[in-house]
């Protein structure tokens, strides 16, 4: 192999562990914010739950009556 074809597949393959990395990072940043949105979205639905609860304990106490 010519050193001229030697030297533009090493280019390609540094370009190509380059471009994996970047996907990498991105990979991890995406993660990031979906591990974030689980945690709001558990936070709201123990909310929900929460007043889910105390709605029907105001409706039994309302029939009590």
């Amino acid at each position: 192999m010519s050193e001229t074809t030697s030297k533009v597949l090493e280019d390609r393959i540094v370009a190509i562990v380059e471009r994996v990395k970047a996907l990498a990072a991105e990979r991890d940043v995406l993660r990031g914010e979906i591990d974030a949105m689980k945690s709001r979205l558990d936070q709201h639905e123990r909310e929900n739950d929460r007043l889910r609860a105390v709605l029907e304990e105001a409706v039994r106490e309302l029939r009590q009556e």
